[in-house]
């Protein structure tokens, strides 16, 4: 039996320019974030409305500032400038948010120096002056009167809705220095121990994915298709993993593999079909090569060639580009290495020879060499490449090279996390069969092959119920259902655990005597589920929540009996006491009645 899956990886920020535009850059970025900081410091000591608010993103920006310097620090070794110049710098990710917040900060702070009743004369001077003419006849119109309340009304609920929010703003501001964050790859491994509950789903979900017989006498085998679909944290992982490992699928599908889609900001659908593809035992260096030669790929690739060359713009840059290339092919080529030119002196010296210097020598720069014509031809043909008919047919290509290396057994493929879903139909429908002729780069589908031989299943996860739906069309949609309390309680204690370094301690049946805190939240395990709507990435983050704090300190009995000592006269004390009630002064007798009113 086959099983492939796609590793876990993290998604590496892009990297910067050249330096010299990163540069400019950090240059450009630092002088828009200055003439900010100048603005608002300008306005926060008026009545302005949220001058706190925009007082604190002043200060904020002004620690940005610091972070949007290029630094010259030359502490260390070689190696430890450019550590240090790293560490100081924000990312390019993070400088583009931060262009990009920018203009709706400076507009922020232009709507409140303005009050609204002064925006609205400056926007309808005409409105200013009525309200010092007499009022007309038209005015006494009660009508009239309601309808320019109403749009006055309207108005200002625009112009709420219009205005934003400086504590978004100031949040939105502060994330700017906070560390940036990668997506996680999900993997096909899962150890059933650690994922409670949602059995029947699995049970369920693993039935319908299995296709039924023919009916008559025949193995006539359906493709099947179901999604999971839920919000961020709902558990929709954990089911199609538990759903990957159920007995049904590993005694149907000779093949199974797990298939991380991502984010959007991800979603390259050469390299999901790549990835497929090598997790499928295939070289990939040999089916690029395949792709690149392919007959469905050559006419496109013609036709692209043809237009680029009827553009002398185009034709024009790519041979710049060319002679650019084969300058500094060159410049690497001749300029000779250090120690290698000490060598030649040397020699020349010892010898007491003279070398000959040609005319013009060292006199005039290097002439420009002609561009070659295969640097040129292979620029050409990497510019055509990337035209949207090219890469549609090299699609097309690889999908047919995975319907072809599927159609050789049973399988059953999970696509978890598909969030690129998109209008271009690419993920919709994957029970649809490919078309007869022409070619197959328009969906995903099309390389899941369909028919009466073998077995083919596709389980999906994505967030849209609807886009689920689509996708799968008439295959069964689930959702995750709430974690029923026991199962909620076994992995709060899990987490619990683990988060106080104790995890060897955890057991599924163990009662938590050893732990009073523990055992005082079990009591309310039933509120802590509801509040975390039974949500397990809810429930786990409440454990590690609780894991952290540190319970008040019981009350100690030697303490209460002191205290109940010094607060209670002894018995015969009371008697001597009742005795002499009458000989008692009035402050004590009051300071007797308060000890006892405290003890109740």
């Amino acid at each position: 039996m086959a099983e492939s899956e796609v590793k876990e990886s993290t998604q590496q920020p892009a990297p910067a320019g050249p330096a010299g535009d990163e540069s400019e850059q950090l240059k450009k970025l630092h002088s828009d974030v200055q003439s900010l900081c100048d603005d608002i410091d300008r306005e926060v000591d008026s009545n302005m409305p949220g001058r706190d608010d925009l007082a604190e993103i002043s200060n904020v920006l002004k620690v940005i500032k610091g972070r949007i310097t290029p630094t010259t620090t030359t502490t260390g070794g070689d190696g430890d400038a450019s550590k240090d110049k790293e560490q100081q710098v924000l990312p390019q990710s993070k400088r583009e948010e931060l262009s990009n917040l920018l203009p709706t900060i400076r507009r922020a702070l232009q709507q409140r120096k303005q009050p609204r009743s002064k925006q609205d004369e400056a926007h309808h001077p005409a409105a200013a002056e009525t309200k010092t003419k007499a009022p007309s006849a038209s005015s006494c119109n009660p009508f009239t009167k309601a309808r320019q309340s109403e749009r006055r009304r309207r108005q200002e609920e625009e112009d709420d809705e219009e205005a934003v929010s400086l504590k978004l703003l100031l949040r939105l501001t502060q994330n700017v220095l906070e560390p940036e964050q990668y997506y996680e790859w999900t993997t096909s491994y899962v150890d059933e121990d650690r994922i409670y509950g949602w059995q029947k789903e699995a049970d369920e979900l693993a039935a319908a994915l299995v296709a039924p017989d023919g009916g008559d006498g025949k193995e006539g085998f359906l493709f099947r298709a179901a999604g999971i679909a839920g919000v961020h944290g709902s558990g929709k992982t954990a089911l199609a993993q538990k759903v990957f490992v159920h007995d049904k699928a590993k005694d149907n599908f000779a093949l199974r593999l797990w298939v991380c889609v991502g984010p959007p900001d991800s979603e390259d659908r050469f390299c999901l079909l790549y990835r497929m593809l090598d997790n499928l035992g295939l070289d990939t260096a040999k089916v690029e090569d395949i792709v690149d030669k392919s007959n469905a790929v050559k006419p496109h690739r013609d036709a692209a060639v043809e237009r680029i060359r009827n553009d002398p713009a185009k034709v024009a840059a790519i041979r710049n580009k060319a002679n650019d290339d084969m300058n500094h092919k060159a410049d690497g080529e001749k300029k000779p290495d250090s120690d290698s030119v000490k060598d030649d002196d040397t020699k020349t010296k010892e010898e007491g020879a003279v070398p000959a210097k040609e005319d013009g020598a060292g006199e005039q720069p290097p002439k420009e060499q002609p561009a070659d014509d295969s640097i040129f031809e292979q620029l050409l043909k990497e510019e055509a490449d990337e035209s949207p008919e090219v890469q549609k047919s090299k699609i097309g290509v690889l999908l047919y090279i995975l319907h072809m290396t599927l159609s050789k057994t049973s399988y059953m493929i999970v696509f978890d996390d598909i969030r690129a879903y998109g209008d271009d139909g690419w993920y919709s429908n994957l029970a649809l069969p490919p078309p007869p002729e022409g070619e197959w780069g328009d969906r995903l589908g099309y390389g899941l092959p369909k028919g009466n031989q073998h077995r083919g299943a596709v389980l999906l996860t994505c967030r849209n119920e609807d886009h689920a739906r689509s996708m799968v069309r008439t295959g069964r949609v689930v959702r995750p259902p709430r974690l029923h309390p026991d199962d909620a309680w076994k992995l709060f204690r899990r987490e619990y655990y683990q988060a106080k370094g104790q995890a060897d301690k955890f057991k599924v049946d163990q009662d938590d005597d050893d732990d009073a805190f523990l055992k005082e939240l079990k009591q309310m395990k039933e509120q802590i589920v509801n509040k975390c709507l039974g949500l397990p990435v809810a429930i786990a983050e409440a454990a590690k929540g609780f894991a952290a704090l540190q319970p008040l300190p019981d009350d100690d009995p030697t303490h209460d009996a002191e205290a109940k000592t010094n607060n209670k006269p002894a018995a015969a004390d009371q008697t001597a006491s009742a005795s002499n009630k009458d000989t008692l002064q009035p402050g004590a007798e009051e300071s007797s009645k308060a000890a006892a009113t405290d003890d109740d």
